[in-house]
């Protein structure tokens, strides 16, 4: 068996393309169905805001009615909300998201929750992707569609009660939702807690979502805070699991100074992240005794990290900040009302906790890529290991395949970075064609 419709974090792709179509979609409704519940039981299920997203709601939800399954749409949701609201509320088996997440909008994808609020581990993946392959038949007694936008109020106030006794009165901040689910949350938040909020790309159209804004482009949030004179800005992507912040310079911070600065400023002992976060990160953090482990790349697996090591805190560069005694998956608005209420009480600026990290120079070139197995080649490890090797204690080499695009990528971190980057990415094409 495998888990071959599986990425690096659920079942991504072009919508309207199998098994982002209407029939694939249906069948993938059956199958959660079959695997995660019983018939009569509730499946939970939300979507962001893309305009593929209703239509793949729509079929997955007769998948999952027609084996029998109930099933309660709550709306536009980030995912975390969903992660949340499936485990705090009791009568949910499991939950569904349709996001594509940081994806552009012509993307979408299909993530699934266990009844605890965790994403699903390679071995339920590698079964759920059988229940998909199976012809699975209709029950006797379909199941009932509900609707129940209210429960989105919990997840809401679940943020604002993390930061319990912080008040953030004269504190500015700019919060960009990159048109996305968390559009609307990330304002009410923040000014709950008391801050001044200006409110970017909160609106929404089908067509907008990740487009020049959210996490993946902080270029207009930059120009925002140091425009407006703001303490701090906010970005989430498009599902609101992923986050960056700029400081009151206009410079990004990204989930390793993120991680850095929870870690230090929480007195943790250590720190789960994956193998593209910055060596300088793991010198900062070993300076204050923190030990980080690292993890291959997708907050899944730093989750496992998480539960092998008992640590407080993992995350990805790319913006994924886990906290697991609040939420067992990445959540950027959370993380967000964590590192203000870490900042508010330090008496130091964010700008300040970023100096605290020096990072190494870091680049990043991705190469077209169909079929991966092509990384297997006696000729591309070779090569792999010469540059690793050259580079020594100065520097790391990875490359890895996209777990959600089908590109590989090349990291380097050394001195010359960028033109290090370019000439390894150069031969690789060479080698792998």
């Amino acid at each position: 068996m495998s888990r071959a419709l599986f990425g690096t974090d659920g079942i991504r792709g072009l919508a309207g393309e199998y098994p982002l179509d209407e029939a694939g979609a249906e069948q993938i409704g059956r199958a959660i169905g079959a695997k995660f519940a019983k018939p009569g039981q509730y499946i939970v299920i939300a979507s962001d805001p893309r305009e593929s997203s209703a239509g793949l709601v729509t079929a997955v939800t007769k998948g999952l009615t027609a084996v029998g399954i109930n099933v309660t749409f709550i709306g536009v949701i980030p995912t975390p909300g969903l992660a949340y609201l499936t485990r705090e509320t009791d009568k949910f088996v499991a939950g569904v998201m349709i996001t594509a997440s940081h994806n552009p909008v012509q993307y979408n994808g299909i993530k699934v929750f266990s009844r605890s609020g965790d994403k699903l581990s390679d071995e339920d993946e590698t079964e759920l992707n059988a229940f998909i392959d199976r012809k699975l038949p209709d029950h006797n007694t379909p199941g009932q569609n509900f609707a129940d936008e209210k429960l989105a109020q919990l997840y809401e106030d679940f943020l604002v009660e993390s930061a319990v006794g912080t008040h953030l009165n004269g504190l500015s901040l700019a919060v960009d939702t990159a048109n996305g689910a968390a559009s609307g949350f990330g304002e009410r938040v923040f000014k709950r807690l008391g801050a001044e909020v200006k409110a970017m790309f909160d609106e929404p159209n089908g067509h907008n979502i990740n487009d020049g804004c959210g996490a993946t482009d902080t270029a207009a949030l930059q120009k925002a805070v140091t425009e407006g004179d703001l303490d701090l800005g906010v970005a989430v992507d498009g599902d609101a699991d992923r986050l960056m912040l700029v400081d009151n310079q206009g410079r990004e911070v990204n989930g390793d100074y993120i991680m850095y600065l929870l870690a230090v400023s929480q007195k943790l002992n250590g720190v789960v992240a994956t193998d593209m976060s910055n060596l300088g990160l793991e010198k900062s953090l070993s300076a204050q005794n923190i030990k980080l482990v690292r993890t291959a790349v997708g907050d899944r697996y730093v989750l496992e990290g998480l539960a092998q090591t008992g640590y407080k805190l993992g995350g990805e560069q790319s913006g994924h900040t886990i906290l697991p005694d609040l939420l067992k998956t990445g959540d950027g608005l959370l993380a967000a009302v964590q590192v203000i209420r870490e900042v508010a009480a330090s008496g130091k600026t964010l700008a300040q906790w970023r100096d605290e990290v020096q990072v190494l120079p870091q680049a990043l070139v991705n190469i077209p890529l169909t079929d991966k197995s092509y990384l297997e080649r006696e000729s591309v490890q070779t090569y792999m290991k010469a540059q690793a090797d050259e580079l020594g204690d100065s520097g790391r080499v990875l490359i890895r395949p996209s777990g959600t695009e089908p590109v590989v990528r090349v990291m380097v971190e050394a001195a010359d970075a960028q033109e290090k980057a370019e000439a390894i990415a150069s031969k690789l094409k060479e080698l792998l064609a």
